[in-house]
């Protein structure tokens, strides 16, 4: 997905990969999204998620860099309101994205309460949604933060968890999770590694049968579009994708695209 800066610049790579400057990236005008204003919520100058995907144009993970703090709610408001009093253009969406996952920030449900309150005051027709893995999603207090959400886009792969997200996890306990949230779209990276490829028929099956059980209200689905922490890792032709997406929507009542 290319996502084109419309008045303040996108941060170029850091270290060789695409780590965010400071809090505000954009805007940018994304295929998913429109005009698309994100949030990067994780410390300066680190990578830090609790998956670690080959994939991932943000690199590896990293350490906290020294001396870097998670943004107060406080800053994370001001930095938004800032920003928002000095656009043209409003933006469609406010995205809480960035240099890994969002919801490790330890006052996550407070940062997302300060955002949507900027938000109702200052660009009311904007919607706020996050771009997330999901692994914290089942504990209440960052389920509940995440249902105040306008859209909650939310990680499932198809291949092997260990190989495709970098750690082993449990991806029943996953779809659990998924089931407290509402109306929530996947978000499905296919890509493929030595010896492994989310596109294969077992792998597909697999993450079919997972669709099915979680019924979300859409699927996005894409491959790779920058270059990935491991250059190992290969995009999935187009034809193949839209295979998927065909399977896909035999699964689910709810929408499915390709980005």
């Amino acid at each position: 997905m290319t996502d084109l800066p419309l008045s303040i610049p996108r941060p170029g790579k850091i270290g060789g990969t695409f780590l965010w400057a400071g809090i505000i990236n954009g805007p940018v005008r994304s295929r998913r999204l429109g005009i698309s204003l994100g949030l990067n919520i994780v410390p300066p100058r680190s990578k830090l998620c609790t998956m670690d995907c080959p994939y991932c144009e943000c690199g590896f993970n990293t350490p906290k860099a020294e001396g870097a703090r998670w943004p107060s709610p406080d800053i994370v408001a001001d930095a938004l309101a800032k920003t928002l009093d000095g656009l043209e253009v409003r933006p469609d969406w406010i995205t809480f994205a960035g240099n890994g996952e969002p919801t490790m920030h330890p006052r996550f449900p407070r940062v997302v309460d300060r955002v949507l309150a900027v938000r109702d005051a200052r660009a009311s027709a904007a919607r706020v949604g996050i771009l997330c893995n999901g692994l914290a999603a089942g504990k209440p207090a960052i389920r509940d933060a995440l249902n105040l959400l306008d859209a909650r886009m939310m990680k499932l792969d198809p291949g092997p968890p260990e190989l495709v997200n970098g750690v082993p996890h449990d991806r029943e306990q996953l779809i659990r999770s998924y089931a407290g949230l509402a109306d929530l779209t996947i978000q499905a990276m296919v890509v493929e590694g030595p010896g492994w490829s989310g596109a294969s028929e077992g792998s597909l099956e697999e993450w079919l049968r997972y669709l099915r059980r979680i019924q979300p209200a859409a699927v996005h689905v894409y491959s790779l579009d920058r270059q990935p922490a491991d250059p190992s890792i290969k995009r999935v032709a187009r034809d193949r994708l839209e295979a998927i997406a065909d399977r896909a929507r035999g699964a689910i009542r709810g929408s499915v695209e390709i980005f």
